[in-house]
C-alpha cells in the first residue's frame, strides 16, 4: 500500500534516512568554515514566512489515503514516483547542497525552500553554522515537494474578478510583503489548510476545505521554483554580477537584478506555447493536442477520477496526471539503487513508471533531418519543447550529436565519440548543447576560486556558453532582456532548430547519426565527489553513479542514411571544382572550428589552410 497510516510511506522511508544521516561527522570534529561568511539574511526573500502560516504544511500521507491506490494510470498518487517527491532523496542534490554549504553559509536555505518546503517552513535542515543539517529533519521533510505545498499556492499577483476574493487579504497580510517577481521559491501560501485546484466542480463530499483556483490552470504557478537566481549577486551597470554586502537582503528582490541560474519558466513564457499554444499532434501524450501551459506536457491530461470512489468524484477527460515527467533519468536510477529496499512497492512502481514516461518525453523532444550537400552532411535538430533544449539545472546536463561514417560495415570515422567504459565524451569534433557557467576575476578574488568554468554553483556569476536551441516563437531581444539569451552562439528570431555540418570522408557510403542526452557528466559527478570536505554525500553519490551505469546517455533521435559519391575539392557541392570552390577556400582562409565543418574545409579536418587549397587545385576542373 502507498499509505496505511497518517504519515504514509514516504514518512517511513524518511525516518530511516534521518537515522542514517544523524551520525554524519567531520574529520577533526567540526566542518570547515565556509568560503563566504554569508548569513540567513543574505538568502531571505519575499512571500510567505512560517510566521504567516496559521496551519502548518502537511505531509503526503494526508493526501494519499484518498488520492491513490484506486487507478495507478490516472491517480494523483503517481506523484510519489516523481522527482518532486524524491527531491530530498536525490543523491545529486544532497552532494551539491553539501558543497553549497561549504561555499556560502546558509545558502542551503534557498535550496530547502524548493526541495523540502516542510523543512524550510518548519525551521529545520540548517544548523547554527549555516550548514545542511540532516539530523534535524523529520520524516515528513523527506516528502520533498508535497501535495499540500502546490495545492495551497496563491497567485502572488491579485487579479480582481479572477483570484479568490480572500487572496487579496492573504497577500496584504504577508510579513515580508509579496514577491516582486516570481521565482526562487518565493511562495505565497494559503495560511489555512484550504486546498486549491484547477476545477470548480468537485462532485460529492469533501473531507477538507477547498477553493477553485484559476492560478492552477496557468504555467505561472510553476515559476515559483522553475526560475532560479542567486540573491547574493546583483547586476551591475556593465552587465556583470557582483556580491552584495554580506548580512543584507538583496536590494531589490527582483530576479532580473540577480544572477540567473535557471530560466525555464521565462523561456516558456516567451515562447509560442505560452502566447497561442502549439498543436503538437499528441506528441507529448495525454488527451490534448494543443500544448500551452507547462502542465500540458509535464502533467498530461488523462481520463479518470481524482480520488477514491466513496466520495463520488467527477469523471474527467482533463485530469492532470501527477507524473511531473521531465528529463532527469539518472537520479531515479540512483534513488532506486539506494533506497528501493526501504520503499513501498507501489512507490517503486511509480518511480519506474514515471521514469519511463520521462524517457518517452525525451524521445519526442527533438526531430532530426539529415541532408547531404556534396562533401558535407547537414544535421538539423528541431526543438519540440516549450522552452530551450535543454533547460533547467545547468550543471552536468548536455545533449550532443554522434556521427558515424561507414564504408559498407567498416567504421571509417566517428564524431562525438562516447566511451561507455569511462563515461568520457570527445567534445572537440561535434556539437554539444549545454550551458557553461563560471567565475569572473572579481568573483575569483572574493572566493579564491580560479577564473573560468566552474561547478561551484553558489559562486557562479558569469555565463560562458549557452548554445541551447530556443523554442517556437523565439525573439532574441526578448530572451536577452529576460536573462535567457545565448552566449557564444546566435539564433535568428523565430528559429527553433539548429544545423551542424560534418565533413564526409572520401569513400563513405552511409552515415549513422544519433542525438544523445545525458543527465550528468562524469566531470560534474567527480566534482561533487572530490570537492566534498564535510560529509560522505559525494562518495555516496559516486558509488551510486557507478553502480547504475554512470548516467548512461539516452538516445533522443537516431537515423541511418546512404551517401552518394562526391567530387573531391568540390567544397560548394555543385559537382565540379572551379573558381567558386577556390573563392570559398580563400574567403575562409585561416578559420577553424573543431565542432563544425568550416566552409572551404576540403579535407574535413576542422580548419581552412594549404591542405585544402592543394586539394582544390589538385582536382581543378574535375567533376562527377
Amino acid at each position: 500500500m502507498l499509505c496505511c497510516s497518517g504519515r504514509g510511506p514516504i514518512a517511513g522511508l524518511g525516518a530511516a534516512i534521518v537515522l542514517s544521516m544523524s551520525g554524519v561527522v567531520w574529520a577533526g570534529g567540526s566542518p570547515p568554515a565556509p568560503t563566504l561568511n554569508t548569513t540567513s539574511m543574505d538568502f531571505q526573500e519575499l512571500g510567505t514566512t512560517s510566521a504567516d502560516l496559521i496551519l502548518p504544511l502537511l505531509n503526503s500521507g494526508a493526501c494519499l489515503f484518498c488520492h491513490s491506490q484506486f487507478d495507478f494510470n490516472v491517480e494523483p498518487g503517481r506523484w510519489a514516483g516523481s522527482m518532486h517527491a524524491q527531491s530530498v532523496r536525490d543523491p545529486v542534490w544532497q552532494a551539491a547542497v553539501t558543497i553549497a554549504s561549504q561555499d556560502a553559509a546558509f545558502s542551503v536555505e534557498t535550496c530547502l525552500k524548493c526541495h523540502s518546503p516542510l523543512a524550510h517552513f518548519g525551521g529545520r535542515g540548517v544548523d547554527v553554522n549555516g550548514q545542511i543539517d540532516y539530523a534535524s529533519l523529520q520524516p515528513a521533510d523527506f516528502d520533498g515537494v508535497t501535495c499540500n505545498v502546490c495545492h495551497r499556492l496563491v497567485d502572488p499577483v491579485y487579479k480582481p474578478g479572477v483570484s479568490p476574493a480572500i487572496d487579496d487579504m492573504i497577500i496584504m497580510a504577508l510579513t515580508n510583503g509579496p514577491p516582486v517577481t516570481a521565482g526562487n521559491a518565493q511562495y505565497v501560501l494559503d495560511p489555512d489548510d484550504v486546498r486549491r485546484g484547477p476545477f470548480n466542480d468537485l462532485g460529492g463530499g469533501h473531507p477538507h476545505q477547498w477553493l477553485y483556483s484559476p492560478f492552477h490552470q496557468t504555467g505561472d504557478l510553476c515559476a515559483t521554483c522553475h526560475d532560479v537566481s542567486n540573491p547574493t549577486l546583483s547586476k551591475q551597470m556593465d552587465g556583470s554580477y557582483q556580491l552584495n554586502t554580506i548580512n543584507a537582503q538583496h536590494p531589490t528582490h527582483d530576479k532580473h537584478d540577480m544572477f540567473p541560474e535557471q530560466r525555464t519558466y521565462t523561456e516558456w513564457s516567451l515562447s509560442e506555447f505560452a502566447s497561442t499554444g502549439v498543436d503538437m499532434g499528441g506528441l507529448f501524450g495525454g488527451n490534448k493536442t494543443v500544448m500551452s501551459i507547462c502542465q500540458d506536457c509535464h502533467m498530461p491530461d488523462v481520463s479518470g477520477q481524482a480520488c477514491i470512489p466513496p466520495f463520488n468524484p467527477v469523471f474527467r477527460n482533463d485530469l492532470p496526471l501527477h507524473t511531473f515527467q521531465g528529463a532527469n533519468l539518472a537520479a531515479p536510477d540512483m534513488i532506486l539503487h539506494l533506497y528501493s529496499e526501504e520503499m513501498d512497492e507501489t512507490m517503486v512502481d511509480a518511480i519506474v513508471a514515471n521514469r519511463a514516461a520521462s524517457l518517452t518525453m525525451l524521445e519526442n523532444a527533438t526531430d532530426m533531418e539529415l541532408t547531404q550537400n556534396g562533401c558535407q552532411l547537414e544535421v538539423k535538430i528541431t526543438n519540440n519543447c516549450g522552452h530551450k533544449l535543454l533547460t533547467g539545472y545547468p550543471e552536468g546536463r548536455r545533449i550532443w550529436i554522434n556521427v558515424k561514417f561507414y564504408d559498407g560495415v567498416t567504421l571509417m570515422a566517428e564524431r562525438g565519440y562516447y566511451d561507455t567504459a569511462t563515461a568520457q565524451l570527445t567534445t572537440g569534433d561535434t556539437k554539444v548543447y549545454e550551458t557553461v557557467m563560471g567565475i569572473d576575476a572579481t568573483q575569483a578574488a572574493a572566493t579564491g576560486e580560479p577564473v573560468g568554468p566552474s561547478f561551484h554553483l553558489v559562486f557562479l556569476n558569469t555565463i560562458l556558453k549557452d548554445n541551447r536551441i530556443p523554442p517556437r516563437g523565439y525573439d532574441s531581444a526578448a530572451f536577452e532582456a529576460a536573462q535567457a539569451g545565448h552566449v557564444g552562439y546566435t539564433y535568428a528570431d523565430g528559429q527553433y532548430w539548429d544545423e551542424t555540418g560534418y565533413g564526409i570522408p572520401a569513400g563513405a557510403d552511409s552515415v549513422e547519426v544519433t542525438v544523445y542526452y545525458q543527465s550528468f557528466s562524469r566531470e560534474y559527478i567527480e566534482f561533487l565527489r572530490d570537492e566534498n570536505q564535510t560529509d560522505s554525500k559525494g562518495t555516496d553519490l559516486w558509488n551510486a553513479y557507478v553502480a547504475t551505469g554512470m548516467s548512461a546517455p539516452v538516445v533522443m533521435d537516431t537515423m541511418t542514411v546512404g551517401l552518394v559519391p562526391y567530387q573531391e575539392g568540390d567544397v560548394d557541392g555543385d559537382g565540379d571544382v572551379d573558381f567558386d570552390d577556390l573563392n570559398i577556400v580563400l574567403s575562409n582562409w585561416g578559420l577553424g572550428s573543431q565542432a563544425l565543418l568550416r566552409d572551404g574545409d576540403a579535407d574535413k579536418d576542422g580548419d581552412v589552410d594549404f591542405d585544402d587549397l592543394n586539394i582544390v587545385l589538385g582536382h581543378w576542373g574535375e567533376s562527377l
